[in-house]
């Protein structure tokens, strides 16, 4: 029997580097996590990053590691694999496909952190076995990525399937991303944020002013699904606009893409368990006879699903 072979796979975010090494066979043989110090500028979280693929490297037999994937937080040039704009690392036009591979003389993919957490979860997580999926990360932001005939969908600039900035209201709040009316500026964490600091600016009285110390910041997804449910007028409507925003872009999504399954996961999905039904049911109403085969299920991979997809892309190159 040959050697057992592996991809290294990394998740390249703001704040956390997490790597491991993956088997053919989709098992995470070997996991790591530093902090990535974006404060250091490109140069320290190359350092950071590259001390990372050296340890995972280390960890076996070099020869049986077939290449290296990286999910990385930002905008992904198509062809060149640059990192064409990463807001929360500092980073544009970074060549770190280039970098990566003149370093370790391993084939190197990068990818968008979330289609490759999308693409983990269809391999290797609940999405295993489905040939059509969309999956929608919900947390600070909203990310989302599809897999569709089992491909991975990309789009002209490989930018396709940014579910949290499609506009939902004409003229409405203004999100992240300098546009309105996203479904991101009704239904993420950042959103929340932004709402209870204009309120709070305004002279509105909330509940959620006691709660956060009077630090919008500190503003959580159950902080705002525990006021509404105590009666707070702002965080009802809060809370309403998230479910129906949120579920009316799902509800287009599924319409647009017809998946057999869509999969919701992200820091908000899981501190607040009842949300997936909560959309589910909004999904099921608004899309009629294309949701009857329709499923709905929680990520599974959890903050590995990055790795796992990023070191999956691997074995799709080689």
């Amino acid at each position: 029997m040959p050697p057992e072979r592996y991809a290294v796979g990394i998740d390249l975010g703001g704040t956390k580097l997490r790597g491991g090494l993956l088997s053919q066979d989709g098992r995470l043989v070997a996991r790591l996590e530093i902090a990535t110090e974006a404060r250091k500028g490109t140069a320290g979280v190359l350092a950071n990053l590259n001390g990372l693929i050296t340890r995972l490297l280390d960890s076996t037999d070099r020869s049986r590691v077939v290449g290296i994937g990286i999910a990385a937080a930002g905008q992904i040039h198509p062809k060149t694999q640059a990192v064409v704009h990463a807001p929360n690392l500092g980073w544009r036009d970074v060549p770190l496909r280039d970098e990566i591979e003149s370093g370790f003389a391993l084939p190197t993919c990068v990818e968008n952190d979330v289609r490759a957490a999308a693409w983990g979860e269809y391999r290797w997580g609940v999405g295993r076995g489905a040939q059509s999926l969309i999956a929608v990360f919900v947390g600070t932001g909203i990310g989302s990525g599809a897999v569709v005939d089992g491909h991975l969908l990309r789009g002209f600039t490989n930018v396709a399937g940014e579910l949290g900035h499609t506009q939902v209201v004409a003229d409405g709040l203004r999100c992240g991303c300098g546009q309105r009316g996203c479904v991101e500026a009704y239904a993420s964490g950042g959103g929340f944020v932004r709402r209870l600091e204009s309120a709070l600016a305004a002279g509105v009285a909330t509940s959620l002013a006691a709660e956060t110390g009077g630090d919008p910041s500190r503003l959580t997804a159950a902080l705002v699904a525990r006021a509404a449910s105590a009666g707070d007028a702002l965080a009802r409507e809060m809370w309403a606009d998230a479910l129906r925003y949120l579920g009316m872009g799902l509800a287009n999504d599924v319409t647009l893409l017809n998946p057999e399954l869509l999969i919701l996961g992200g820091g908000v999905m899981s501190t607040v368990p009842s949300l997936l039904g909560a959309l589910t049911e909004r999904v099921r109403a608004s899309t009629t006879v294309l949701a009857r085969e329709l499923r709905v299920e929680r990520a599974a991979l959890g903050d590995s699903a990055g790795i796992v997809g990023a070191a999956d892309r691997v074995w799709v190159g080689v």
